[in-house]
């Protein structure tokens, strides 16, 4: 019996925490089906040490061969009489040399699975999280932060070189218009082989919450917040109050509003433009779009970002929400 390995790589932002708990909570149903999710090196219901395993190395391009987390990896799936099997982690989009995993299992036919989205949705969603995680709590404006190198925009290059350590690459846009009935349990399942999501749970909780964009100006507050070097079990606590008392504020104001301007945000789309259509190329059947993604839409207002208020103003709304002790 000849295995195969469903990879999914990411990217970030593209929905990866509920889908790696969709696949988490359906394990049992997975099986049903033919289909393992293994249990080494798993966190939150994805296998997140095992990409760092081979990323956060001095030498990230050495053979993997000597590495425990691997080795038992290997014994897991091959003690397993399932066929297919399924990994996710976002943590393989900083893996460069994946070619080490193709050494590493000669014998198993490798899938990769790979979730895109527009590079400006992508750079802001990515931004309003780094706000929010206590690592790395940004405090820089979006314009500080766009004048910093992003390479994780460039997909040409992270499909190529894992295009170069797969039997098969699948290619997918992070868009509902362009996903299997608009959802991604769903769309996941089809790039794997399986014929719908009957029957799976479908998960929600506080860590799914706290992956969930926040209004800007809500944002705006934590952004503020995180100059004042707050412990991580306060910052995570005034977070997740913020998060639920946004859902209020988002309930009663609707107008759209974005980070970056549309200028701004075309600007980068501008940088990848070669690169996304050579994807669109090699790719036809994911939107059928020459540029990839369908085009930035001039329907927001941009959000104006502000200098940091005074500390102790910031402590006392703090407290407010999550007294200090």
């Amino acid at each position: 019996m000849t295995q195969k390995l469903f990879i999914h790589i990411g990217t970030h932002k593209t929905a990866t925490t509920w889908l790696q708990h969709f696949l988490g909570m359906n394990a049992d149903r997975l099986e049903d089906m033919g289909y393992y999710y293994p249990k080494t090196g798993r966190v939150n219901h994805a296998q997140h040490r095992i990409g760092q395993a081979i990323f956060q190395r001095p030498k990230s391009a050495a053979p993997i061969h000597d590495i425990p987390l691997w080795q038992r990896f290997k014994r897991e799936i091959g003690s397993t009489r399932y066929e297919n099997i399924v990994i996710s982690s976002e943590e393989f989009e900083w893996v460069h040399h994946p070619k080490v995993i193709r050494d590493f299992l000669p014998d198993v036919e490798i899938h990769v699975v790979c979730y895109l989205r527009r590079q400006d949705d992508y750079f802001e969603s990515l931004y309003g999280q780094q706000i929010r995680d206590f690592k790395p709590r940004l405090t820089v404006t979006i314009e500080e932060q766009l004048r910093k190198p992003h390479p994780y925009l460039d997909y040409k290059a992270l499909i190529e070189r894992w295009s170069g350590a797969a039997d098969q690459t699948h290619v997918r846009v992070f868009d509902r218009k362009f996903m299997v009935n608009g959802d991604i349990g769903q769309d996941f399942l089809s790039c794997i082989g399986l014929p719908g999501a009957e029957g799976f749970v479908q998960p929600t909780g506080a860590m799914i919450d706290h992956k969930a964009s926040l209004s800007l100006s809500a944002l705006e507050f934590v952004r503020h917040c995180n100059t004042l070097n707050f412990s991580e079990p306060y910052h995570n606590r005034l977070v997740n109050q913020v998060i639920r008392l946004d859902k209020l504020y988002k309930a009663v104001n609707g107008h759209k509003q974005r980070l970056l301007s549309t200028e701004q945000r075309q600007s980068l789309l501008a940088v990848y433009e070669n690169g996304n259509k050579a994807i669109a190329k090699q790719y036809p059947h994911v939107t059928g779009l020459s540029g990839l993604f369908a085009p930035i839409k001039n329907d927001a207002v941009k959000f104006t970002q502000t200098h940091p208020q005074s500390e102790f103003e910031l402590l006392i709304r703090a407290n407010g929400l999550v007294p200090i002790k």
